[in-house]
Parts: structure tokens; C-alpha cells; sequence
């Protein structure tokens, strides 16, 4: 019956969507035809969709033209199937992309950008979106075998706009908006009343347990009286009233204390930025010449004071037919960009200043009265903790730094020209055979600054600091292609043959110095004190030939088969080529007379693919790209007697070879319902053998070198699916969603046979066969010790008597076992949904991202729940940490001495799953006549949003920030944007 049920209902939705399709009026070209001339940017050419054997999938420039991101891949999360995309808030950074898992542990996973043709090695920050007509992520080996060595990570191709049509076409956009704090920091204590009494319970509550210890002495001091005294380890008291009478030995505060000051650093730190964007695109076209000219300027401010991205750019593609048979292409273009960051190390940072630093602690300097001091200029002065403060008082938290002062005049700086020449020239030897000779030429210099200001903070102890750095590479690419493209009755046949030379050199200069004479003067001969001088530099080349068979019969049956032979400078001349391939086959089913009059199943296609990609992009310890893996590569050093020292630093390796993957996909693109429903799915293996790692040297080397070899393989299997749905498709309105997802499993199947039992421990994780890149190895959390308040580890130890393994369960931290805790940051599945709605000129657009089925860990959740005697913040939920009032709570004690309470174990694991909401974006179209009155073809009015929220599981944890699941305190936080804008045509 109830299958019954389902038949009918089945049925019913199909009756119903059949005549709503039927009332609604249709181009003269079907929907299938449309389907068919569909045409995908790949390797080296575009192919119509239904051509294409392999996974590839693509941003059009609608898809793009509302994002805003000073780097358009940051706006990409859950767009892409398969994709997956960890960002930064810092604006204009670039983000880590990752296609279809993880490529490698120790080279890069990084997918290659190919712009316009030409492989990519700048940022793509210097490429504003209303420049971009499509993206393609070629995901398979049938796609991306071309590019051989480069390709095992995925390619990411971006097409810049070209000239469309005749005439005169001028297109600008216009926008303005602001950036602020996308996801709340963690809850911590904003009143200095609230931490005073959190500080002197830690001590105590620390008294007590101490006095349950066997043994323990008495102090002569009431718990109570410790709480109290601890106070004054604080330096500053924000109240009237003298610590030992600020709180009650109930525990509760002084009713008569008076609050003196307070500041607010987040308040200051943190403030909505000006984000401005515009662009104008001039397409002047005639039946020779196409041409498209643009300029664009954007000034995205951060919400962290003095941190944003600026770029000017201007961009001139040409397309010229010379003669019927001679063709010339060309792609100019010149960005200049400056980056001002926020991030930095150490205690100064100001992302985990804000959250660490004690509220009663003051950003501006009072005298001993608790009144601002002004200097000579009626600037307020702020304070380091340093002594200055009212009475004398000093931090026992992050003394010298101050990161509200510091940004006022410190500088971390980049500024980047960037020029980039495309050219191309086709000819038509006879027809269906052609040459293409491509010319790429990228030249980008880079000048770092950074300056240390004299007033305050680390800097101003030894008068100032200030380094620059110039750095000046060039990439320069040649391809020449020959492609014969010829059809016999129902057989089609395109090929291709080609070579490509890709060169690279690099050449820095930097120096630092100290002391200097006027304190704002940013000029290198300011200072007098020389405290480095360095240079670095170097060359990298890869040289390929390849060909390509494109082959269909009917347009039912497609074969390709794509094969490269690789020679890079980065391995030995014993090592350095290799060959690398791809093969596909796909079937158009929905051809086939069984079903080419099918008024339910529009398209059915089958497709298949294998081959294998090679990965030279190895890194060093420092993320920094190693040119050199075959030889030697000392340091030069000076130990004080000015003569030079060689030291060195990595052993090279000549029998270092390629990283290979091997790729697999197999999958099925239908349409139903006349196009309506689309759902294209794929499996996919991707085998990496031969990876790159630190090799095992003796203990003689003592941490001095290191020395990288090819020591094991892993493989990523998955599924990935997309699917859109046309819900209502008529004249006045349209309504579609969509949603995409991809799971994959990550294992190592092999390591060197020294770690095959033990593993290989990096970081938090472990790597052991049979597990992931991203397996947890931690100290097993055992619960509370009620009694007490101390945290329980598990241990497992040998039974001397029985020889056997017994868990136990111990206290202290260093006896702990590290445990394979089978959780992984892996996420079970990720991808994205949304939908448009659009009612006569009203747009609505909506996008979320997603994963679920990971573990993170939340190491700043950990480190708020610190027992010392730093005056750092705590979590307000050290409400769920043990007292003696308390004592069933679910977190051990905090005290002031028991340092490893909150060591590294399995109580800091969350889940990391979550739902973002990616964009947004409302807009509307004036009707046609009401622009022409004011000298426009057209004008669309807009409100956009982005990044503008998340469900997580923890407040102030974001798990789209991290692509290992672990929490970083000092990176820049996701921002929000929302703008107005204004697109105009004339």
C-alpha cells in the first residue's frame, strides 16, 4: 500500500510539473540544445559540456559579480562542489583551496591557477571579480592531465572578460558598504569586579586543594586570606577600596567599592571599516577588433584599526583578425595593491590581546589620580604595563605592549606592482589545422615595511625599529600549440600537440635597523643601527610536450586521452621528468533512440576517467617553497669574529622524485522534467604514492638539518553531488535552489617501516597506516577528581606480573598516555545550498556553506582556563569548572600553580560542525524606459552581504578558519560586508 502511495504521489508531482512547464513560454532554442552548446573553459581550449569526460565545474560571472572579497576565491565556500575553502578576515589574503581531499603532508596541496591560459603564480588580490567572465575547476585526470607535474592538486582556471558583440558597450559598478567582525570571540569577563572575584578564587580554591594533599602543611593563611593577597599580583586596582577589604569572606564583593576607570580594548580594536568598490568595463567592438578596457579601484578597510587592502588596476584584453587566417590575442594588465595587516606573533597580536588581556587593565596612561595623561600635542598617552600607570602599578601580563597604541603608528605593510602580459597569435594553416603561439609574461614587485614605533611598546626599548624588504620575480611562459580538428560523417576528431617552457626567478633584498632619530620618519636612513642585512634568490623551471586526443562519434559516444612528459629543475637530472597521463570515456545515453523522444529524462550522461598527475611544489619547515630538494643548502653565518661560517641547513636528496597521484572518477549527469532537475554526481579515488617527508637522521644531527625523501602513499576516496532545481520558470518569475555535497575518506596506506608500528606524531596528530592525515593523538581526558578538583588522565601501563596491558587512571599530566583518539578534523561531508527567486525585476539570492561529522579543537577554549599567575582572562565558563561548592563540575579546578590542569587532551575536542551564511544579495532592476530617460540602457540596484552568519558549537569557535579543526589565536577573524551598489550600462 504504501508503495502504492508513493507511485501516485510520484506521479502527481510529475503531472503537475509537467503543466506548469507547459504554460510557460519558451525561447525557440530548447533547453536541451541549450544544454549542448553550453561551453566549459579547460586545459588549453574550452569543450561543450556534453564533450567533457571528467569533473569540471564552473563560476559564471553572475556567479561572481556580487562578492566581496579583495580575493575573489575567498567568496567561493560551499559553491563548488568538492571544494573546500579555509579563509582569513584579513582583507585581500589569499585562502587555502583544497579539491577533493588532501594531496600531500609534507608538498603542497595547493591547486594550480591558470589565468587566461597561462599558469598563475601571483595572488589573485590583484584581480578585482567585475573582471572575471568564468572560473572552471577541472577536478578529474581527464581535465587537468595537461598540466602535468603541476596539476595533481586540482586546476583552477579564471577567464578575464573579453569583447562581446558590436558596438559600444560601457558597463560600471558602483558600491559602497561596511566590514565589521563576523563571528563573536569567546566569552570572557568584561568587568574588572567579576575577574577580581574569579582571580581570587583561583587562589583560593588552590588553598584548599593544596591543604587535601597528603601531607600538606598549613600556611598560617586562611584560604581566604590567600585569595586576598593574590590580588596584589595584579598591579593595577581599578577600585577605591585596597585589595585585602575588596571582597568579603563570603566571597562576596565590597558593596562600597568604587569602579576608578575602565577601558574597553575590544571597543578600540575592533570598529566597522569603510569597504569602497568600483569598476568600469568598456567593451568597443567591430567586426575586426574586440576589445574590453577596465579600471577598477577598491579601498576595503578591516575592523581591526589600521589593518585593510587597497588596489587600483586597469586591464585591456584584445582580440584582432589580422587576416581570415592570422588572429591576435592579448591580455594587459597592471595592479597595484598596499596590505596593511593586522596579524602578528607573539603577545602583541591584537586578536588575542583583546581576549587575554585582564579588563581592569587600562589602554590609556593615568596618573596616580586616575586621570588621563595628555603629552605636549593633547594626545592621549596609552599604557604599557611598564610602571608608568598610576602608582607605579606594573602588569604581570604582556608588559611593553599596548596593541591600541601600537597601531596607531606602528606599520606591517605590503605594497605590490603587479604587471601581467598575456599574448597570443593563431594561424590557420589550412582549414582544421591550426598553430597557437601563448606568451606569458608576470612581473611583480613586492615592498615590505615594517616599522616599530619609539613611544611604546617592544620596539621603543631599543629606539625604534624598521625593516624593509624588496623583492622583484618574474615568471615567463611559452606555449606553442598545433590543433587539427576533422570530422568523417559521424566521426569527430580534435588533437592536439604541444610544448610548454615555464621559467621563474626570484631576487629579494631586505634589511633591518633600529634607533632611529625622528620618530615618525619611515626613511631606512632614519635609523643607525644596522641589525640585519640579507638577500635571497632563486630560479625554478618546468619544461612539458604534450598531446591530446578529443574523439565522439554522433555526438553519443567521447573518448580523450591526454599525455605529458614533465622535466622540472626542482629534482635531479637523474629524476626530474616524468610522465604523466589521462584518459576518459563518457556515454550521452539521452541520445540514444530508446530515449531520445523521453519527455521526462532530457539528458543522461555517463562518464568515466583515470590517469596521473605528478607534484613537485615541496615544502620546507617555514611553508616557504623548496626549489632545491637535490642539493645541499647551507646558511652563511657570523658567530662574531665577522668571518663567515657555513652551517648546514638541509640535505639534499638526489633520488628525490615526483609525488604521483593517481586519479579515478567515475560518475552521472541526468536532466529531468525539460532541464528542470539537474543532478550531477561523481566517485572519485585520488592515490598519492611517493610523498615527500622529513627523513629519519641519526641523533648525531641533533635537530641541525634536515633531509626530505619519498617515505609513503595515501589515498582519498569520496563521492560528490550537485543538484539544482528549477521550481518555477515563467516570464515574470523564477524560482531555483540548489545544493551540492562531498564526502571523502582520507588513509594512509603507507610509511617507512621505522614508523609502521609507532606512527608518525605531528603536532596533535598522528599518522599511522590505516588512519588519516588528521587523526587527533592526545591524553585521554578521565573526568574530575571530586574530592579535589584535579583533572584524570587514562594511562595504559604493562602489568609486570601478567605482561598484559592495563588502563589505569592517573593525575599526573606527564605520566599520561598519548592516545590514537580515531577522531579526526576531517568533516564527513561539506558543500553548500541555496536559492534565487526572482519576480519581475526583484532578485533575491541566498548561499550557505556547511560541514558536518568533524572534530576541531578549541586550543584558545583550552588556554582560557589557565591556572598561573599571568593576568590573563579566563572563560566565563570557569562557572562549570570544580570548587568546593562545586564539586560534581564537568571541568577540573583552575587554580594559580597547577599549570598542566588544561594540558592538551581529549576535553578540548568539539565538533566542528557548522552552517554559514555565505551571501546575500537583494536587488532590483529598473524597467526598461525609465534609464533611457536619464541617459542609461540599464541600472540595477543592489544590497549584498556576505559572511553574515554562523552556527557553530561554541561561541567565538569558528571551524571555517581552520582546515585541520584547530584554533588559532592570533589569526584574524572572518569579517562581514554589506554594500549598496549601483550597476549601470550604457
Amino acid at each position: 500500500m504504501k508503495k502504492n502511495q508513493c507511485k501516485i504521489g510520484a506521479l502527481a508531482m510529475i503531472l503537475i510539473a509537467e503543466f506548469g512547464f507547459a504554460q510557460q513560454n519558451r525561447d525557440s532554442l530548447s533547453t536541451k540544445e541549450q544544454s549542448i552548446k553550453e561551453v566549459v573553459v579547460v586545459a588549453f581550449g574550452k569543450q561543450k559540456k556534453e564533450e567533457i569526460t571528467g569533473s569540471v565545474q564552473s563560476l559564471k560571472a553572475k556567479d561572481l559579480s556580487t562578492l566581496q572579497n579583495g580575493n575573489i576565491l575567498q567568496g567561493i565556500g560551499g559553491k563548488v562542489a568538492g571544494v573546500q575553502v579555509v579563509s582569513s578576515g584579513q582583507p585581500g589574503s589569499q585562502p587555502i583551496i583544497r579539491m577533493r581531499g588532501i594531496g600531500s603532508i609534507n608538498a603542497s596541496s595547493d591547486p594550480l591557477i591558470v589565468l587566461d591560459g597561462i599558469p598563475y603564480n601571483g595572488n589573485l588580490n590583484s584581480i578585482p571579480g567585475t573582471d572575471i567572465e568564468s572560473i572552471s575547476f577541472l577536478e578529474d585526470a581527464s581535465s587537468n592531465a595537461l598540466y602535468g607535474s603541476r596539476g595533481a592538486n586540482g586546476v583552477i582556471i579564471v577567464n578575464t572578460k573579453r569583447g562581446k558583440s558590436t558596438g559600444l558597450h560601457v558597463e560600471a559598478d558602483v558600491r559602497t558598504g561596511v566590514n565589521f567582525r563576523s563571528v563573536q570571540d569567546y566569552s570572557v569577563y568584561t568587568s574588572p569586579q567579576d575577574y577580581y572575584t574569579a582571580f581570587y578564587n583561583r587562589a583560593r580554591i588552590g588553598e584548599i586543594a593544596r591543604l587535601k594533599q597528603p601531607g600538606a602543611v598549613p600556611s598560617g593563611a586562611s584560604p581566604h586570606d590567600v585569595g586576598l593577597a593574590a590580588l596584589n599580583k595584579l598591579g593595577y586596582n581599578a577600585y577605591s577600596i585596597a585589595f585585602n577589604s575588596l571582597i568579603a569572606q563570603d566571597g562576596s564583593f565590597n558593596p562600597n567599592a568604587r569602579l576608578l576607570y575602565q577601558d574597553n580594548w575590544k571597543n578600540l580594536l575592533f570598529k566597522p571599516g569603510l569597504r569602497r568598490e568600483a569598476s568600469v568595463g568598456i567593451n568597443a567592438n567591430s567586426e575586426q577588433i574586440k576589445s574590453y578596457t577596465s579600471l577598477n579601484y577598491l579601498d576595503d578597510q578591516g575592523y581591526l584599526i589600521a589593518s585593510g587592502f587597497e588596489r587600483f588596476g586597469i586591464r585591456s584584453n584584445l582580440d584582432y583578425s589580422i587576416t581570415p587566417k592570422l588572429k591576435l590575442t592579448s591580455n594587459l594588465s597592471y595592479t597595484y595593491s598596499k596590505q596593511d595587516f593586522g596579524e602578528s606573533g607573539g603577545f602583541s597580536n591584537p586578536f588575542q590581546f583583546a581576549r587575554n588581556i585582564a579588563p581592569f587593565y587600562p589602554v590609556f596612561l593615568r596618573d596616580n589620580n586616575y586621570q588621563p595623561v595628555y603629552d605636549s600635542n593633547g594626545n592621549q598617552l596609552y599604557d604599557y604595563g611598564d610602571g608608568q600607570g598610576p602608582n607605579g602599578a606594573t602588569r604581570s601580563y604582556a608588559v611593553f605592549e599596548n596593541p591600541v597604541g601600537n597601531l596607531q603608528s606602528d606599520k606591517f605593510q605590503t605594497a605590490n606592482n603587479i604587471t601581467n602580459a598575456n599574448l597570443g597569435l593563431n594561424y590557420e594553416i589550412i582549414k582544421g589545422l591550426d598553430f597557437t603561439y601563448n606568451f606569458g609574461a608576470y612581473l611583480e614587485n613586492i615592498r615590505n615595511l615594517q616599522y616599530g614605533n619609539t613611544v611604546g611598546g617592544t620596539s621603543s626599548s631599543v629606539g625604534g625599529t624598521i625593516s624593509r624588504e624588496s623583492l622583484f620575480r618574474y615568471t615567463l611562459n611559452h606555449q606553442q600549440l598545433l590543433t587539427y580538428q576533422k570530422k568523417l560523417n559521424k566521426h569527430n576528431f580534435n588533437i592536439l600537440i604541444g610544448h610548454e617552457l615555464n621559467k621563474m626567478k626570484s631576487d629579494g633584498f631586505s634589511g633591518s635597523k633600529q634607533q632611529l632619530l625622528l620618530p615618525n620618519s619611515l626613511s631606512f636612513d632614519n635609523a643607525v643601527k644596522i641589525t640585519d642585512l640579507s638577500g635571497s634568490g632563486y630560479e625554478y623551471a618546468v619544461e612539458g610536450y604534450f598531446s591530446r586526443l578529443l574523439y565522439n562519434y554522433d555526438g553519443k559516444y567521447f573518448f580523450n586521452a591526454n599525455i605529458r612528459r614533465d622535466g622540472s629543475s626542482v629534482f635531479s637530472p637523474d629524476s626530474r621528468w616524468g610522465t604523466f597521463y589521462g584518459l576518459g570515456v563518457a556515454w550521452n545515453i539521452a541520445k540514444e533512440n530508446f530515449l531520445k523522444d523521453n519527455t521526462v529524462i532530457n539528458s543522461l550522461r555517463l562518464k568515466a576517467s583515470y590517469g596521473q598527475q605528478g607534484n613537485d611544489n615541496i615544502l620546507l619547515d617555514n611553508g616557504t617553497r623548496d626549489y632545491y630538494a637535490y642539493q645541499d643548502i647551507y646558511g652563511i653565518n657570523n658567530f662574531g669574529d665577522d668571518k663567515p661560517v657555513l652551517s648546514l641547513k638541509k640535505q639534499g636528496n638526489r633520488d628525490l622524485k615526483w609525488e604521483t597521484s593517481k586519479n579515478l572518477n567515475a560518475g552521472f549527469e541526468i536532466s529531468l522534467l525539460k532541464n528542470r532537475i539537474n543532478l550531477n554526481a561523481d566517485y572519485f579515488e585520488r592515490k598519492v604514492s611517493d610523498m615527500i617527508y622529513t627523513l629519519p637522521l641519526p641523533p648525531s644531527n641533533a635537530g641541525s638539518y634536515v633531509k626530505y625523501g619519498n617515505i609513503g602513499d595515501m589515498i582519498n576516496k569520496g563521492v560528490q553531488a550537485n543538484l539544482s532545481v528549477e521550481i518555477l520558470q515563467s516570464d515574470q518569475l523564477q524560482w531555483n535552489v540548489y545544493a551540492n555535497a562531498t564526502h571523502y575518506k582520507n588513509k594512509i596506506t603507507k610509511l617507512p617501516a621505522e614508523q609502521r608500528n609507532t606512527g608518525l606524531v605531528s603536532g596533535l596528530f598522528i599518522l599511522t597506516e590505516g588512519g588519516d592525515r588528521y587523526t587527533y593523538y592526545l591524553k585521554k581526558f578521565a573526568g574530575v577528581d571530586p574530592n579535589n578538583g584535579d583533572a584524570q588522565w587514562y594511562r595504559t601501563v604493562i602489568n609486570p606480573n601478567t605482561q598484559q596491558e592495563e588502563t589505569t587512571v592517573t593525575k599526573n599530566y606527564k605520566e599520561a598516555t598519548d592516545y590514537n583518539t580515531g577522531k579526526s578534523a576531517i568533516p564527513k561531508v561539506y558543500g553548500g545550498f541555496g536559492t534565487d527567486f526572482t519576480y519581475k525585476g526583484i532578485s533575491l539570492a541566498v548561499n550557505f556553506a556547511y560541514q558536518f561529522g568533524g572534530y576541531g579543537y578549541d586550543d584558545i577554549y583550552r588556554t582560557l582556563f589557565h591556572s598561573d599567575t599571568y593576568a590573563s582572562n579566563y572563560s566565563t565558563d570557569l562557572s562549570k569548572t570544580w570548587t568546593p561548592e562545586n564539586p560534581n563540575a564537568e571541568l577540573p579546578r583552575v587554580d594559580l600553580t597547577s599549570t598542566n590542569q588544561n594540558g592538551n587532551s581529549t576535553l578540548y575536542l568539539i565538533k566542528s560542525d557548522y552552517i554559514s551564511l555565505q551571501d546575500i544579495t537583494l536587488s532590483y532592476q529598473l524597467p526598461e524606459g525609465f534609464p533611457q530617460q536619464i541617459g542609461l540602457s540599464g541600472l540595477r540596484i543592489y544590497l549584498t552581504g556576505n559572511n553574515l552568519y554562523l552556527w557553530s558549537k561554541r561561541k567565538g569557535y569558528d571551524p571555517r578558519a581552520s582546515l585541520t579543526g584547530v584554533s588559532d589565536a592570533y589569526k584574524y577573524s572572518l569579517l562581514s560586508s554589506v554594500s549598496l551598489g549601483f550597476k549601470l550600462t550604457f
